[in-house]
């Protein structure tokens, strides 16, 4: 059972995220020959302040 975890700053949309869940799940399926039911997609927001790279925080990258 493939498990995919997906990290996003907060703010998308519930129906993109179930787009991709689908899309992902759709080639899982397809590579992998397997029941589309064995398939579990998360999604975890983070606030961008949460965020940091090299020193600076998703809000000073944006």
């Amino acid at each position: 059972m493939p498990i995919v975890r997906i990290t996003l700053f907060s703010g998308r949309d519930k129906e993109l995220k179930k787009r991709i869940a689908q899309e992902i799940t759709e080639i899982l399926v397809k590579n992998l020959k397997i029941p589309s039911e064995a398939v579990i997609v998360l999604f975890e927001d983070i606030e961008r302040h949460n965020f940091v790279q090299a020193g600076k925080t998703g809000e000073e990258l944006s």
